[in-house]
């Protein structure tokens, strides 16, 4: 006999655990389902922890737009729910005369759609403000901060329960069908034991799987043109011997696919260089320590004082990226296709995806008839 409830979330992720919390706020019954022992252990909780402020992005795209909403929403989260946070600020640094064209363009464009009051400083503003810091000209992102992402996942978590809503871990899909009541998934956990759901609706949110769930589901190939290509990004920690720095967050300008590797301080002050980003066809968690010369190079454009023998491997975390090695930009996709009602496939959410994770909830609740 199948087991029937309004919705499932495939992936316990801050995503899927955000756009859980929404749909309990329309349904009766949701139930989460995670492969994983526990939520948040794939992508959310093998990142930066940071919030960020939807500075990079083109005007109208959903990374813009729902990290700009995400940032309001997860600080009120936090204060609401008492989840460890910080409002740091974040300095983005030009180290050359060549590259202060494009941290003027940057300042220009995040001003343009409206990413916060942020703010333009000279080499010796910057040197006043971090004396460590080498830089040419430096922007101060003022709603950038950091998040205990742990936290944060564990608050989720509870609210959903405190709703009657359903997270189950060790419980992978092996089917999904279109029936005419809604959805027929088929699980299996990690007993062997299979149980049949129904569902009158879906969401795709298995990150690095998410794309195997959409063609599981039976939707066309021809309806999903996307291919994810993992990203490997790997984290060294900053040991009590490198440099001090008073800011918690300094970037340099983006590049290789990312934002650069940047200088983190989490909630609890530990300071950790990362991510860069490299293009994998395996899922592997090591960290190479052989990496840790070209992490001390990468650092030392912005904080010159930095060595190798201050950097110790970390942790490292996997992109689903939509664009591999040299690719241009690729938004968000959230869609639910016409020929699946009931359905919504999350694909490709990478950064800002943590920052942008209870907008992101709101825009499929809104998707979902």
């Amino acid at each position: 006999m199948s087991e029937a409830v309004d919705a499932v979330v495939i992936g316990a992720g801050v995503v899927g655990l955000a756009c859980a919390h929404e749909l309990l706020k329309r349904f009766d019954s949701v139930l989460v389902l995670e492969r994983e022992a526990g939520p948040g252990r794939e992508i959310s909780s093998r990142n930066s922890g940071v919030v960020h402020a939807g500075i990079y992005y083109p005007r109208d795209s959903r990374k813009t737009r729902l990290c700009i909403e995400g940032n309001r929403r997860l600080y009120a989260w936090c204060e609401a729910h008492d989840v460890p946070h910080k409002h740091t600020g974040k300095l983005i640094v030009a180290t050359s005369a060549a590259d202060e064209e494009r941290l003027r363009k940057i300042a220009r464009h995040a001003r343009d759609v409206g990413a916060g009051d942020l703010r333009l400083m000279t080499r010796d503003e910057a040197s006043a403000e971090e004396p460590e810091l080498r830089c040419e000209l430096a922007l101060h992102s003022p709603t950038s901060g950091v998040v205990d992402v742990h936290e944060l996942i564990a608050s989720l978590v509870h609210e959903i329960i405190e709703a009657d809503g359903m997270v189950v871990y060790h419980t992978a899909v092996d089917s999904i069908e279109k029936i005419e009541s809604g959805w027929l998934l088929q699980t299996i956990d990690s007993t062997g034991s299979e149980t049949e759901l129904v569902s009158r609706c879906v969401v795709n949110s298995a990150g690095l799987s998410a794309l195997d769930v959409a063609e599981s589901s039976g939707l066309a190939e021809a309806e999903r043109p996307w291919r994810l290509y993992p990203c490997k990004g790997s984290y060294f920690a900053l040991g009590s011997s490198a440099p001090e720095t008073r800011n918690s967050l300094i970037y340099p300008l983006p590049s290789g696919g990312g934002l650069g590797v940047h200088i983190t301080a989490d909630i609890s002050g530990a300071r950790r260089a990362g991510p860069d980003a490299e293009f994998i066809d395996t899922i592997d968690y090591s960290v190479d320590e052989s990496r840790v010369t070209r992490f001390a190079e990468a650092v030392a454009r912005y904080l010159p004082a930095i060595r190798p023998e201050h950097l110790t491997p970390d942790y490292c975390g996997i992109r689903p990226k939509l664009v591999g090695p040299g690719g241009g930009f690729e938004d968000f996709v959230i869609r639910s296709p016409e020929s699946q009602p009931g359905m919504v496939h999350l694909i490709g959410i990478e950064s800002p995806g943590l920052t942008a994770a209870l907008a992101i909830g709101a825009r499929v609740s809104d998707l979902i008839p």
